[in-house]
């Protein structure tokens, strides 16, 4: 395949130069999968408060939008990272999409899933 051949392994996109050639980190992260993006977290939080919030009216969002976007604690986007790390624990041990459902929410420990969570995956259905 032309995706393993060295010159294109060692292509970077025109987007990756242009981000890290100002100073910043560039990761590309899977595309469409929320569990394993915390800013797709971090978007649904925004995306809840604003509903809570709002009366409606175009002027209140144009209040409300930034003001929520900077609402956001610290302490809730580190939860949405270490919960990114415990999906991608669970898919990295072989779990399918139900399996690390149940893993994630039956045990919460730092970036991984526990063995005695992992043996009693077992028991689910695919």
């Amino acid at each position: 395949m032309l995706s393993h051949q060295q010159d294109f392994k060692d292509e970077r996109p025109l987007i990756q130069t242009i981000i890290e050639g100002a100073g910043h980190r560039c990761w590309f992260l899977p595309k469409f999968h929320c569990k394993l993006n915390p800013i797709e977290m971090y978007w649904e939080w925004v995306k809840a408060c604003f509903c809570t919030a709002t009366d409606g009216t175009f002027q209140t969002a144009r209040h409300l939008v930034p003001e929520i976007l900077d609402a956001c604690p610290i302490k809730t986007i580190c939860a949405f990272f270490r919960k990114s790390w415990r999906y991608m624990d669970a898919y990295r041990k072989g779990l399918n999409a139900h399996q690390a459902e149940y893993a994630i929410k039956k045990y919460k420990s730092h970036h991984r899933c526990s063995p005695a969570v992992m043996m009693s995956v077992g028991v689910l259905l695919n």
